[in-house]
């Protein structure tokens, strides 16, 4: 079987308001979500997107219903037997950066993505192994949150120690 047999990979359409940030409706370039638009999404479902055009091209995926700009494909799903979000970490498995064609522009060729070969687990795993993998990635984000926070306590905290006007001696460290 292969990746033809289960999705295919549409297209993006330029979306005019795609640097607003306060639409409800997110937009996805090659590189990740751009933006937010006003209109009606591109992909009324949940979908991974691949970037197609630049010298970085990712795998993303969306939650909500989304749109892609001309530079990224979206999922379709063309069989039963697929589920997109399992589909989306297969994706993150692949060097998406090596499947050149063009050589002004380095993009990738849909048309070389339906060749390559996959053996799907039934359905039911697919959706075990995605809520799994879906579950870690939650855990790593919010560690990432409370990093940043960590951090920001840091640079906020790190000159008054260093000037001495946070004074530490009465602590027992």
């Amino acid at each position: 079987m292969t990746w033809g047999d289960l999705i295919t990979l549409e297209y993006g359409k330029p979306v005019k308001d795609k640097a607003c940030t306060d639409g409800e409706t997110p937009v996805y370039g090659t590189n990740g979500q751009i933006g937010s638009s006003h209109l009606p999404p591109l992909c009324k479902h949940a979908s991974f997107i691949i970037g197609r055009k630049g010298a970085y091209r990712g795998v993303h995926y969306s939650d909500v219903p989304f749109s892609v700009i001309d530079t990224a494909f979206y999922a379709e799903p063309v069989s039963d037997k697929i589920d997109l979000k399992w589909a989306y970490y297969k994706f993150l498995t692949y060097d998406i950066n090596r499947m050149d064609s063009g050589s002004a522009i380095p993009s990738t060729d849909r048309y070389e993505i339906y060749k390559i070969e996959v053996n799907p687990p039934p359905l039911e795993t697919q959706r075990k192994i995605a809520r799994l993998l879906g579950s870690l990635e939650s855990k790593i984000k919010c560690n990432q949150q409370i990093n940043d926070k960590l951090i920001a306590l840091r640079d906020a905290l790190l000159p008054r120690l260093m000037s001495g006007e946070l004074d530490v001696s009465g602590l027992d460290l």
